[in-house]
């Protein structure tokens, strides 16, 4: 990394230019959960339930992408890393990418009136194609960008602890998307989600227009092209993973997307079907309000997080947090139940706790292992991590959404089935929604139980 920049030093007169930096940056992580998860959350119940698409084809088009991007993520992380131009190595590809996936977000929600189950899935496969695929050509050297313009510790910590909390404040609005799509403003969810869609999209690009506005303001994309690591080289890919901490981090990566990726959707069917009886406005709300909930603790969990992992080391409360998660997991076997559609917040209120610390610490790590091959190679390589970070996520994510729709058949669910009928299907989703997801993250845990990676820079 280059020299440190005034804007890294924490304290004093230079705060408040310090805060903003650190807001500035982060407002990305609005955009990166919004893009990636809105699709995913908002899918089922507007392509399964509203248009009568087979799960099974929503699944493929959710994953399809996702498979993509693992053959394209690499390229796009090591061309950043290269790239020089005027503008530095990330924001050409950031603007692009915002550009593109406002397009595509939107197109995916207006699909044409009138035409076949089947063609509408197409519909929905091509759009989510091209969504994802432009999605990556932002989140790579956006991430990248985050690591290359922090220094380690407390000015790293700072702008994840940001970068995770606008990440959560957008899932508070994600939560109620669905719910507004309900109301009598709109002839039916499928007409509703065309407007709202549309309007959370522009909203969502105006924070990737944040990280922009701040990254030339600071001067930070220059900082990025003048940095006095070389390019990384061809083949660094295998050099990185073969790094101990860098397995690590993949696995605890790997089992925790894939752990609430592969049946996170039951929450939806088990609050609409069971907790519910299948009044979907009703669910609706209850879903909205639960969501609101445990992220608005996870927004404000953010500064606690981020200092306790200063005051008593990232580990300490990265375990700690894990274990949060796990015990709110297996809860919900008992928490979802029709005696109160409200009970289950106990256990999202503390699996959000733990998501949230996941989301903040994870990326810190990621910048230890980038500090360490830039000390010893003296070649930068954020792109190329972060890529690689990504790719995990993209495996776990889209092997997992692959089989939702196979999860919900082997369940023996099907939307027109009479509420009288799903004792067996709501049996088993609740079974596997409360296992699954803690046996990820004990996964995670013992994978980054030993993760060791100096990031302290020699004197």
């Amino acid at each position: 990394m280059s020299a440190t920049n005034p804007e890294h030093t924490d304290g004093g007169q230079n705060g408040r230019g310090v805060f903003a930096k650190h807001l500035g940056l982060g407002a990305g992580g609005a955009v990166e959960n919004s893009f990636q998860n809105a699709p995913l959350g908002l899918a089922n119940p507007i392509y399964n339930v509203g248009l009568g698409v087979s799960p099974v084809i929503v699944g493929i088009a959710m994953s399809i992408p996702r498979f993509w991007e693992i053959l394209i993520d690499p390229m796009i992380g090591t061309v950043s890393d290269r790239t020089q131009s005027r503008f530095g190595r990330r924001v050409p590809y950031i603007a692009a990418g915002l550009l593109g996936s406002l397009v595509f977000f939107a197109a995916m929600w207006w699909a044409p009136s009138g035409w076949s189950k089947e063609a509408l899935g197409i519909w929905l496969i091509v759009t989510a194609f091209l969504f994802y695929t432009f999605y990556s050509f932002f989140a790579i050297p956006y991430a990248a960008l985050t690591i290359e313009a922090t220094e380690a510790g407390s000015d790293r910590i700072g702008v994840m602890t940001a970068r995770t909390a606008m990440a959560n404040l957008s899932g508070i609005v994600i939560s109620w998307i669905y719910w507004l799509c309900q109301r009598d403003w709109f002839p039916s969810p499928v007409q509703g989600i065309r407007w709202v869609g549309l309007g959370f999209g522009l909203v969502v690009t105006l924070c990737g227009a944040a990280v922009l506005f701040t990254v030339m303001r600071k001067g930070l994309h220059l900082q990025s092209s003048r940095e006095e690591a070389a390019p990384i080289e061809k083949g660094s890919y295998r050099r990185i993973l073969a790094l101990p901490p860098m397995r690590r981090l993949l696995v605890a990566l790997l089992s925790t997307m894939v752990g609430f990726t592969l049946v996170g959707h039951l929450g939806f069917y088990l609050v609409a079907f069971h907790a519910c009886a299948g009044d979907l406005k009703v669910a609706s709300l209850v879903v909205a309000v639960k969501a609101t909930a445990s992220t608005a603790l996870a927004v404000l969990a953010c500064p606690f997080i981020g200092w306790a992992a200063k005051r008593f080391g990232k580990d300490l409360v990265f375990k700690l947090l894990l274990g949060v998660g796990i015990l709110s997991s297996v809860s919900m076997w008992w928490l979802i139940t029709p005696l109160n559609p409200y009970l289950s917040m106990v256990g999202d209120l503390g699996i959000s706790l733990c998501l949230v610390g996941f989301w903040l610490l994870m990326p810190t790590y990621l910048g230890d292992i980038s500090d360490h091959y830039e000390r010893t190679t003296g070649q930068s390589c954020q792109g190329t991590l972060s890529a690689l970070y990504g790719i995990a996520v993209k495996i776990g994510a889209s092997a997992a959404l692959l089989l939702t729709g196979y999860i919900l058949v082997f369940c023996g669910f099907d939307a027109e089935m009479p509420i009288a009928e799903m004792k067996q299907p709501v049996f088993l989703m609740h079974i596997l929604f409360a296992l699954v997801p803690g046996l990820g993250l004990a996964v995670s845990f013992f994978a980054m139980a030993g993760f060791h990676c100096e990031s302290a820079k020699p004197a």
